[in-house]
């Protein structure tokens, strides 16, 4: 009822712009008797939502000119990335950056790859266990495919036992630090 009047109906998202305030009654299926909008659950969440959305609004994008933005633009992307010195200067240049797949190509997987093995240990034992184990099953991955003839998984192995050895080490690192100062 709004203004003493019977209006309707309304779909949920309808009610504010017809005038419905908590205070103006309404029924609906599933109730027996006219209700302040107050008391009803959907209603009370539909503007709790709205009040939210009001209070904290969503920033608008300002949309550019992709004519004029010298950097490529997503079609779902409202703005382009933030350019950079080093950018303007590949883009002046003509240069371009390596993929990652053009560097890992570029090396040569006709030599073994490095063993990990002696770090893995060292770490392992001296740094923090779990993780050293990671980087041990690593190193011993790389000799052993690198002998069944799989070169390439082999230095994929290797990276991987370098990357482990390296968190191990600074987790070991981190852990003597925060030992040697609460000692």
């Amino acid at each position: 009822m709004i203004e003493g009047e019977r209006r309707g109906p309304f779909e949920l998202e309808e009610l504010p712009e017809a005038g419905v305030r908590p205070s103006t009654y309404i029924w609906h299926k599933g109730l027996d008797n006219w209700v302040k909008a107050e008391e009803d659950p959907d209603v009370c969440r539909l503007y709790r939502n709205r009040l939210y959305d009001l209070m904290h609004p969503t920033p608008k994008v300002p949309e550019i000119n992709v004519s004029a933005n010298p950097y490529k633009v997503m079609p779902d992307q409202k703005s382009g990335p933030t350019p950079t010195r080093f950018d303007r200067y590949l883009q002046e240049s003509g240069e371009t950056l390596p993929t990652i797949d053009e560097i890992s190509s570029k090396e040569n997987k006709s030599e073994p790859p490095v063993s990990m093995i002696g770090y893995a240990w060292l770490v392992t034992i001296l740094c923090f266990f779990p993780t050293g184990i990671v980087a041990l099953v690593y190193a011993y991955r790389t000799i052993r495919v690198w002998k069944e003839g799989n070169h390439e998984l082999a230095h994929d192995y290797s990276r991987q036992a370098k990357m482990w050895t390296g968190i191990t080490f600074f987790i070991g690192f981190i852990a003597y630090a925060l030992f040697f100062a609460f000692v």
